[in-house]
This record gives C-alpha cells, structure tokens and sequence, in this order.
C-alpha cells in the first residue's frame, strides 16, 4: 500500500497557509454559581490549527416569480482544506478565520454547508463553508 504520510505532510505545508478556529454550539446552558442564572455554554473548539481557505463560485438555476421563468444566480462558496487528523464538521460549526495570507480574510466566520468529501486516497480533509458574517465594507 502506498505510504500517504509524505503527500499530506506536502499537502498541508502547501496548501494550509491560513489558521482557523472552528467551534461548535453545545446546546446546554450552564448554571452560575455566583448568579444562580443560566448562561450559554461557550462553545466547543472542534479544530484550532492550519487550514486553506479557497474561493468557489456555484451557478444556481431555479424557478422564479409566477411567470415560471428560470433565474440563474452565481453564489459565493468556500472550500476549506483541513489536515486529515481534523475531526468531521457538523451542520452549523463556525469557521473563523484567525491568520490569512489574504489579509481582507481574517475575522471573517463562515458555516459548514456540506458533508465533507470522502476519498479512497485521503491526504487531507475538504468541507465546503458559506460566509457568515461578510458585508460590502468588510
């Protein structure tokens, strides 16, 4: 079998330049022992570490309006590689961008979209995002 340690070592040298933080909402809240109230529990740090953060461009065709007629749309997507020791995203995990070679990056956050890709030769982790929290100025 073919030894993959030298091809992710590559992969993730190359190809992760960025730093995320992926956190995940635990749900439960958490009593206060000074206050005697609930807070929200502080969220779950799934991966803290290397990634690359790449641009997707997705053509969306559907139906619109009440004349039927089709409206085709391009949205913003995100690929997102991750060492292949990075566990699994679930629906609703946050991306935040902490360290980016694309300094305009940084701070911004995104969801995970999609059920990450599986290979029969896995180097690295590929899960795909959508922005969270970008506006015209940021």
């Amino acid at each position: 079998m073919l030894d993959l340690r030298g091809v992710a070592q590559f992969a993730e040298r190359h190809l992760m330049p960025d730093k995320v933080h992926i956190t995940r909402e635990v749900g439960e809240d958490v009593l206060d022992p000074n206050t005697g109230s609930l807070l929200p529990a502080p969220p779950l740090v799934v991966h803290s570490g290397k990634a690359g953060l790449y641009g997707h461009q997705e053509r969306i065709r559907s139906k619109g309006g009440h004349g039927g007629a089709w409206v085709e749309e391009v949205r913003a997507g995100y690929r997102l590689l991750l060492p292949l020791d990075a566990p699994e995203l679930r629906e609703d995990d946050t991306v935040e961008t902490v360290e980016d070679r694309d300094e305009q990056a940084a701070g911004h956050t995104y969801r995970f979209a999609a059920l990450g890709e599986a290979s029969s030769v896995p180097v690295l982790r590929t899960v795909w995002l959508e922005e969270h929290n970008r506006t015209a100025d940021a």
